[in-house]
């Protein structure tokens, strides 16, 4: 299984997916069609569901979600929250939104409630890229 890196564009966000069970994404997510775009994201984290690492730890950090690409990360939670449940890896995730922006927030804490077996960390930032996962700005 290949690692899965998508660079962000001005209306798709990053995406580093890596078998080792290091996750990353965020940005600006607007595309044209959604269902299209994260069909290989979600495709790609089914395939890991074979064979996942021992732990797995995400980083998120979108700036801005139209609610097409809000349902489609709903649904990839919805596989890590089943991906958890399987007791193949231990999954952990960080999210990162930028401090003052109520909307995301809320969103956070609904994704929170719905994949309610995996342990998240909630961190506003000061400021976030569009192409760059924060960890590494």
């Amino acid at each position: 299984m290949e690692n899965l890196v998508l660079d962000a564009s001005d209306k798709t966000p990053f995406f580093i997916l890596k078998q080792n069970g290091e996750f990353q994404f965020g940005g600006i997510s607007m595309p044209e069609d959604a269902a299209s775009f994260y069909f290989k994201i979600i495709d790609w984290i089914t395939d890991y569901y074979r064979t996942p690492s021992k732990e797995t730890f995400i980083t998120v950090s979108f700036r801005y979600l139209n609610s097409s690409s809000s349902s489609m990360v709903l649904k990839i939670f919805n596989a890590l929250k089943n991906l958890q449940a399987s007791g193949k890896t231990t999954v952990k995730c960080t999210w990162f939104y930028e401090d003052g922006d109520i909307d995301m927030k809320e969103y956070v804490d609904q994704i929170k409630k719905y994949a309610d077996n995996i342990a998240f960390e909630v961190q506003p930032k000061e400021e976030l890229s569009d192409r760059v996962p924060p960890i590494l700005n």
